[in-house]
This record gives structure tokens, sequence and C-alpha cells, in this order.
């Protein structure tokens, strides 16, 4: 590059930054979301050292950053983070991540086609616009990649504690055992369905630090210019090679990560399982680091509101059902500005924008925008600004039920949005237990005390009605025990057996917002038996005995309609 030309664009880039740092505000910061890059690398040592070591060579950098993956990936064992810093700086880490940033070739030269494409990249469909209505046009939105090199990110990730699940199944095996012994039951293994590996991984994260200086230092000593002589070249080369770039330890987290499989159809070798648990580490520290580092989560402005859309998508790695908070800013009485919580939505439909942007406008809306719906707050508005925040997408229900399988329950549900595309989606798994007082055969009164307990699995599909209020319909298999209370009755006319109902159930539920993750929910089902009602004894390898007769005919009103209120909570 002619210096001349260098030095024109280095302070167009300058002024262009001082342009808008002097129109920069608490808002447009808040609001502000820039893709970052990410560098992988693995810390030695584990059982499984060699595995891992070959995976993290395959390892895949989420859409949602650019890769700024180095041939040297692995760090030497430890899982102090100061320590680790110092392991990548003195390994010059940092230094390659410039050199991947400016292109540098082998004679150490520099250019900025990474810079200009990660720039465009980076850039939305309304900054393609602006960019085209100003004088240097696209060129500002190249040249604003470079403000991208601050968002550099390393992440180390030490695993530990990876158990075959042989080993899982066994000690798993020892506890039954254990727990059998002490309650004279029958010892029975727990089912062998998969196989693979399990593990932790500890993740480090790190960030390229004291950019504006490194740049400035960068830039004047290291650049090398067209008509540089040799001599110039091989000095501005050295200072490269031997200057240590800094980092900065941001956080860490802990997550679990696993390769399985189950044990019936086409199987995975070793190596693509390790694979797999790679992955899996990665996207699970990332959705950690996702709570503790504000730069990680998107932020972009709310386009429209019927239907709400915003222009982020899979290039946000986006997916259905992910919950993001809207917000407005507002002035309090010092005339300070702060953001407000208006509403939280979940994403309904997800955009394909992992492409350069192109400026389309309202014609294509559809193509350049993903579509959101509203779970929880007040009326929105274009212009405010959503926020990623993730959860479990897990909802725990503790209440109460009157009629069939009557007595207090508690089901666990999960969103399944982000696996088929459909919104409100669920499956959920229940428990209940109950007592009540009958006039069994044997007993001579109504007074024999029974306990009830079972379980239900179902699915659900709900709509939002208004912006705090749902419905939902659901339907499943249940299965309900009787344990008759009265020894002698047990004994001697239910052959110390309890009885057992299967049922087939249908149902609606409406749920009202208490807070954003806190509802209200009431309910109606209607549990159909299927089947007569069964004795089985207690231990699990005892065959049920048909009775001949209805659950219902054994326990009146154990069957038809059931009412149920509870709360439920949303993580």
């Amino acid at each position: 590059m002619n210096r001349r030309l260098f030095l024109w664009a280095l302070i167009g880039t300058l002024q262009m930054g001082h342009v808008c740092a002097q129109t920069s505000s608490a808002t447009s910061e808040a609001t502000e979301y820039n893709r970052n890059s990410l560098t992988i690398m693995l810390v030695e040592g584990d059982k499984y050292g060699s595995e891992l070591k070959e995976a993290i060579s395959h390892v895949v950098v989420p859409e949602k950053f650019d890769d700024n993956m180095l041939d040297n990936r692995l760090l030497h064992p430890s899982e102090n983070s100061d320590i680790l810093r110092q392991q990548l700086e003195i390994s010059h880490t940092p230094n390659q991540i410039f050199a991947k940033w400016f292109s540098r070739a082998d004679d150490g030269k520099f250019n900025m086609s990474v810079i200009h494409e990660r720039g465009l990249y980076n850039a939305t469909d309304a900054d393609v616009v602006a960019a085209s209505a100003s004088k240097r046009g696209l060129a500002k939105l190249q040249d604003a990649g470079e403000k991208l090199i601050s968002h550099s990110y390393v992440m180390v990730l030490a695993f530990g504690k990876i158990k075959t699940m042989e080993e899982i199944y066994d000690e798993q095996d020892a506890a039954r055992r254990k727990s059998a012994k002490a309650t004279g039951k029958e010892f029975k293994p727990v089912p062998r369905t998969r196989n693979g590996y399990k593990g932790e991984v500890a993740g480090f994260l790190f960030r390229l630090s004291d950019v504006p200086q490194t740049m400035d230092n960068f830039y004047s000593n290291m650049w090398i210019f067209d008509d540089d002589s040799p001599a110039t070249i091989a000095a501005k080369r050295q200072i490269f090679d031997t200057t240590m770039f800094k980092l900065s330890f941001v956080t860490s987290v802990v997550a679990t990560c696993e390769g399985t499989q189950l044990n019936v159809g086409t199987q995975m070798s070793k190596a693509q399982l390790f694979d797999v648990m790679m992955n899996n580490s990665v996207s699970n520290l990332v959705t950690g680091f996702e709570s503790k580092v504000d730069e990680w989560k998107v932020r972009t402005a709310l386009y429209s509101t019927f239907p709400l859309r915003a222009k982020i998508g899979t290039k946000e790695n986006l997916m259905v059902e992910d919950r993001y908070f809207v917000y407005e800013f507002r002035m309090n009485k010092k005339n300070e500005v702060y953001a407000d919580r208006r509403g939280v939505v979940r994403a309904k439909k997800v955009v394909n924008n992992s492409h350069v942007a192109e400026g389309n406008g309202k014609e294509n809306i559809r193509n350049t925008t993903s579509k959101f719906y509203q779970v929880a707050g007040h009326k929105l508005e274009p212009g405010m600004f959503l926020e990623q925040n993730n959860d479990a997408g897990v909802g725990v229900t503790i209440g109460g039920a009157g009629g069939s399988l009557g007595g207090a329950y508690i089901n666990i549900e999960a969103l399944m949005g982000q696996y088929v595309g459909i919104t409100q989606l669920k499956v959920f798994l229940g428990g209940h237990i109950g007592f009540n007082s009958y006039e069994l055969e044997g007993s001579g009164d109504d007074n024999t005390s029974v306990m009830f307990y079972g379980g239900e699995l179902g699915i659900s599909k709900g709509f939002f009605i208004m912006r705090n209020v749902s419905v939902s319909g659901q339907a499943g298999l249940a299965l309900e025990w009787g344990s008759i209370l009265d020894s002698d009755i047990k004994k001697n006319y239910y052959n110390d057996c309890l009885v057992q109902g299967l049922f087939g159930f249908a149902g609606a539920q409406l749920a009202i917002n208490i807070k954003y993750n806190v509802q209200l929910v009431g309910g109606l089902n209607y549990y159909a038996e299927a089947g007569n009602a069964s004795l089985t004894k207690d231990s699990e390898d005892e065959k049920s005995k048909d009775m001949g007769i209805k659950y219902s005919e054994v326990f009146d009103g154990r069957a038809g309609a059931n009412i149920n209120v509870g709360l439920r909570i949303q993580f």
C-alpha cells in the first residue's frame, strides 16, 4: 500500500471514530451490538488428552462469532486464569490474532481485506442504507470493521471428570445396590441405553486489551509499506514478532458436556463422540458466558410491532423460542437516562441473514427481519431495543387438583421450539400424590385409607391471546397406583399389591402472568381409563395381574374430569 494513501485512510478512520465518539450517548452504547470474534484453546491433560487434542482440531466456532482460530490450540495444564493468560501472551497468541485480523502474509506484510469483510458482515441493512447516503459510502462500513478488533476473545477449555457411560451406569448400580440392601428390596440394575462420554468443562475467557494503544504502535512501527527498504521491513517484522501484545481476563464458567448416543442404530466412532463433546462444551460455555458478559448479548432495535420484528437472525445465532427483554429509555427526576424493561418476547420465525447486508427496504421486510411474539409486559413500540436474555426454557408448576387423579401435583415442562421450530410446544412430565378413604372389599366400612401416587407424560401447545395471558391444549398418558394403607385388607384381599390404572388424558390450561416468569395457571383435564385395573407388586420384576374391572370401580371417582390450579415458575 502506498504510504500516503495509507495515512489518508488512517486519518479518515480516526476522524470517523472521533465523530462517532462525539455523537455517542448512553443510549447508543446500550443498544449497540457488534460481532465478537473467538479463538478457542484447549488445556492439555485429562486421561482422554489425546482424544481431546484431536477433537479441538475439528471444533466449530458458533456462527454468532467471527472465526479467529489458530493453528496452535494447546496450552500446558493449569486452571489458574493468570497462569493461562501468561501462557497465551508468552506464546504470542494475541500477536497471531492481530496477524489474522490483518491477513499477515509470509513476507510480513499486512492488508485490510479481513477488516473490510468483517466490517461489512457486521453491518445491518439500516447501516448500509445510512452509509450509502454518505459521501464515503460503503467504505465507511469497511473501516468500521477495525473497531471489531477490540471484540476479540480467547476461550480456554479445561476438561475434567470425563467418564464413560459404563462408568456412570456402574456408579448408579452401586447406589441402587446400597439402597436395596438398606431397605430390604431386590436390587435391579439401571437400563443401559446409551454409550459415550460425559464430563465437566471449565471455560476461561480472555480479551485483547489496550487495543487503541496497541493499534497506534502497530500502525507506527509494524506496518510494512511497499516502498520500505529491506532493512526497514526486517526491523518491522522483528518488532511485531517480539512485541508481547496483551490479554485481560474477563470471567470463567463451568458447564457439563457430553458426547453420547443410543445403543441402537448406526454408531459413531470414539473420535466422533469426542468431536460431539467438544462442540457441545463450546455451546454450553457460550450460553454461560452470554449471561455474564454484556457484549456477548445480542442487542437490536425493535423494527415493528404488528407483528413484532427485529433485524437479527441466523447471523446472531438466533433460534426459535430464544428470549429477549425489551427496553425503553426513560429519564428520572435527576435527568439521568435509564433503561426500563417494558416487555419480554420470544423468537417465532428466524430469518437467514448470514450474508452481507444489502440495505433492503420494507418491500423485503419478511426476508430481512425475524419475527417475535410477546409473552409478558406492556405495549411495545418501534424503536425500543431488544436485549438477549437466555433462559433454560423450563417451567415448574406446583399446585393441587380436585376430581379425577386429584391431589397435590408437580409438573416440569420444556419448550421444544429450538428443536422443532414450533412456538409454545412443550413436553411435560408430572407427578402427583393424594389420599382418600373408600369402602373396599373386606373392609366392611368406608374408612379404608388409600394413598395415591402417579405420573403423567404429555405434550402441550400454547397460544398467547393477550400479552400476559396464554391458553394451551394438552394430551398424554398417565399412570396411577393406589396403595391400601390397612395392612390386613391389603394382605388378605389385594395380595400385598398396588392397584394400578392407566389413563389417556386431554385438557386445556389458562395462564396469567404475575411476573414475566411467574404465572398463575388453572385448567381442566379429562382422564379416560385405558383397560382394566391391575394388581402389581412393589418389586419391579413382578408382572401385573388384570383385575377384570375398571380402576374407577375399585376407587370411585378416580377417572373423569379434573380441575387444577397452580403456580408456574419459569427458568
